[in-house]
Order: structure tokens, then sequence, then C-alpha cells
């Protein structure tokens, strides 16, 4: 019976505030847990904003007792005093807890939680050293990811290296919450200026890092500058809580407007707050389309749900799980770096929902707030599934790695952020019609040994 649970969370968590997708999902984590009747002590880094600790509700004490950095790519480059800190003032927690959820686990500091309680954890990412390192070196009773996508990855990758040992992974989608984010008509969201006739507005709602697509973006806004001289293109970008206070991230935003004044379109971009939930969703509403047009390794893309839940159609590389997106008339998919695709993906946007009641639809049936708590507190506090690995086969055989993907001559590669070009391997591997194929029957279609050797060791190919 687990009633008590200890979640751990390396970001910190500050009250009245949420800061980007993953911070969203654990927040309903809490409260899918708080309303199965867990009493839940969430671990998290500390900051002078959440110093002291603070109640989410009665059931929901957060403890930043984390002395750690808290912030990506490298949260534990603090100094070893605190990292022994943080190991003395967690280890009463984890043994008071019943079950213990990592959430987007980086939590390296296992051997203190004690044997036999429940270890369940999640992965929102599989490209950064901590999930990696997680995956590979640590073990759990349990992986929650939140797409397909990223199940495949890891399937591939860290789940082949524990075999039949690993544990099971289950796939429990990003929850919308359909009650923020829905058609806000006529409202201007915080810090914009009303509309005027003749605007096209784009949003880029996203944290900065360049892999995000902030220049993809502005070439947009170009491109559909040139071509639409009547029309009045605006590009909202929502700059960061940091902006303030971390040189990276105002050297980001500086890098933007260079980009913008290069493009010739800085009247296009308008540099508005970071909006919370409900600001978002004010923005979503009063965009014609929302961009999706960089190369960073989404593994669910909340911002392209949220978009279309809000009635906004979305233009999006097909990159990570966007190559997952649905296959709806809304979802204007184009691929990576190719900016006059991506320009007529933005204006096929820009053209209006054509099927919003279909989407809303989809999105309460398999992507609603609540069905992800459910599923997240079942998780965590219910029955575990047997592990789903398989015994290898006495035949090697492989497929076309789940993070690339062929495209006419060409074949993207999620983790070099960018395409190769291998006409042969991309028509083998765009035309077998076995997916699960074997060195032999590779060859026998025409590759050469050198050619099959070199996509396995680049991870173009991977055993199935």
């Amino acid at each position: 019976m687990v009633d008590r649970v200890a979640v751990v969370s390396i970001a910190p968590v500050l009250p009245g505030a949420v800061h980007g997708g993953s911070q969203r999902i654990l927040d309903g984590v809490l409260g899918g847990l708080a309303d199965a009747g867990a009493d839940v002590r969430l671990l998290c880094s500390w900051r002078p904003e959440n110093d002291g600790g603070f109640e989410i509700s009665p059931s929901i004490r957060v403890e930043p007792i984390l002395q750690l950095r808290g912030f990506f790519p490298d949260p534990w480059e603090s100094p070893p005093h605190k990292i022994l800190q943080t190991a003395e003032a967690v280890r009463p927690a984890l043994e008071w807890a019943d079950a213990v959820y990592l959430h987007a686990d980086t939590f390296y500091l296992r051997d203190l939680v004690p044997a036999g309680r429940r270890v369940v954890r999640s992965f929102h990412d599989f490209h950064y050293e901590t999930a990696l390192i997680s995956a590979f070196a640590f073990r759990a009773d349990l992986t929650i990811v939140p797409s397909e996508y990223l199940k495949d990855c890891i399937g591939a990758t860290s789940g082949a290296y524990h075999g039949v040992e690993g544990e099971p992974v289950v796939v429990v989608p990003n929850g919308i919450d359909l009650e923020t984010y829905f058609p806000r008509p006529g409202v201007t969201p915080r810090g914009v200026r009303e509309r005027a006739d003749g605007d096209l507005v784009l949003l880029w709602p996203h944290r900065p890092d360049l892999r995000k697509g902030i220049v993809e973006a502005i070439e947009i806004a170009a491109k559909l500058t040139r071509r639409l001289p009547d029309r009045n293109v605006r590009l909202l970008v929502p700059q960061h809580v940091d902006a303030a206070s971390s040189a990276d991230t105002r050297a980001f935003y500086d890098k933007a407007v260079q980009v913008a004044a290069v493009e010739g379109v800085m009247e296009s971009l308008e540099f508005t707050p970071w909006w919370s939930g409900r600001e978002t969703a004010d923005a979503y509403s009063f965009a014609d389309v929302t961009l999706c047009p960089g190369n960073f390794i989404e593994s669910f893309s909340l911002v392209a749900y949220e978009s279309l839940a809000c009635g906004t159609p979305v233009a999006a590389a097909g990159v990570g799980a966007l190559r997952y997106l649905p296959d709806h008339p809304d979802v204007h998919t184009f691929p990576y770096g190719d900016a006059a695709a991506a320009a007529e993906a933005s204006l096929a946007a820009a053209a209006g929902m054509e099927d919003f009641a279909g989407i809303r639809e989809l999105l309460t049936a398999k992507y609603s707030f609540p069905r992800m708590q459910r599923a997240y507190a079942a998780a965590i506090m219910g029955a575990l599934p047997e592990s789903s690995q398989n015994a290898p086969s006495s035949v090697d055989r492989f497929s076309l790695a789940p993070w690339c993907a062929v495209a006419g001559e060409r074949i993207y590669n999620d983790y070099e952020y960018g395409w190769s070009h291998g006409p042969e391997l991309a028509s083998f591997l765009g035309s077998t019609p076995d997916p699960n194929f074997t060195r032999a029957s590779a060859i026998d279609a025409g590759l050469s040994a050198h050619q099959f050797e070199s996509a396995v060791r680049d991870g173009t190919i991977v055993r199935a």
C-alpha cells in the first residue's frame, strides 16, 4: 500500500510560478497524487524565492533541500560540500516514503533510497547528459515517458543495454489542461499591442535555446513579409524570466535582434513578457500560427498541443516527437532547415483552423490533463506492470533508428541535428518491405557491407 510519496525534482519549484513544460507536468502529477490520497513531500533545489519551503495543498509540502545548481544542462555542477548537504537532507525523506518518484530522472544519489522502496521515474528528454546517465547507470521499478518516440529511443539504447533485465517503460502522454487552453477570441495578451487590420501574427512561445528555432522563426517572418507586402507580419517572442539576471539568456535575445536586423524585419520582432498558463492561452488564441521550427529534440511538444487546443494551427519541423504529431489538417509540418517549405507551411497554417472540433475531441480522448494525472498516480501508487522486454533473437535484426527519418535521398538524424546525404541507404530504408531486416537482406538489396556497417556505427541503423 502506497500512502506516502517522496517526489524529487532537481529543478527548483517556486511558489505561484511554473516555468517550462516539464514543470507544468510536475504540477499536474502532484495534483493527481493528492487526488489519489497520497501524502506528498516534494524535494527540490533551493532558491531564495522558495527558501523555507511552502505548501501547495494540505497534502503536498515543497521542501527545497537540494543544494544543487538546479538548472540544466549541468544541475549537479555544485561544490562537493553542497552535494553532501543534499544527501544528508534527503535521506530522512526517502526513508519516510513508501514510494519515490523521480521527475525527469536526474537523481544520482540512488544509494539513499532504502531497499524495498518502489522507485518510479520519468524522462522528458533523452539527450541531456543527465537523462542519458540516469537511463544507462541507474534502474527503477517503472519508467514513464510522454511519447512512443521517447519509448522507442530508450528501447533502442539503454533498453538494449539492460536487456531482459530492464524495467517496464509505459507511455503516459503529457496532459493538456483543456479548461485553461481553449480559444479566447478578442483577448489581447499582456504586454502586446492590439491587432490591426492586415496583421499576420506568428507566435514563437519557447524557452531561450537556439535549437528551439528562433533564427528559423525570424527567417519565416522575413519570407512572409517579402511574399505578403500588404500584410503586417508580427513575430511574438516571450522573454524568459531569466532575461534580467542571466547573461546567457540576454545573449540569446541579442542574437534574435541581430538576426532580425540582418533579415530586415526588426519591425516584425516583438518581445513580450513571459506569460503564465492562462496568459499563454491568450497568446495562442491571439496568434494566427504557432511556430515550432527548430531542431531541438522534442520528446512531446506541449506547445504544439496547447496551441491546437486554443484553435491556432501549428507549423512544425519534422524533428523528434514532432514527427508523431496527429495527422490532422491543422498540423503543418516541413523538413527541418527548408526555409521555403517552412514559409509555405506557415502560410497554409495562417489560413485558419479547418477542424477545431476534431482536434478538441482528439485532445479530450488522449491528452487531457485529468487522464494524465490518473495515469501517473496509478503508475506511482498502483500495481506495477511486468517488464515488456523480450528475449534476444537468435538472428540479429536491424531497423531504422527511431531518431532518424528518411525523406527522398536524405536521412534526418535528431542527434546529429541535421541531414545526411546517402541516396543508396535512404533508398533501401525508404523502400524495404520489412522494417526489421537482417544484414544479409540489406546487402542483397544493394547496400555494400561498408555502407551497412557505417550506418550502424553512426546510429542510423540499430538492432531491432
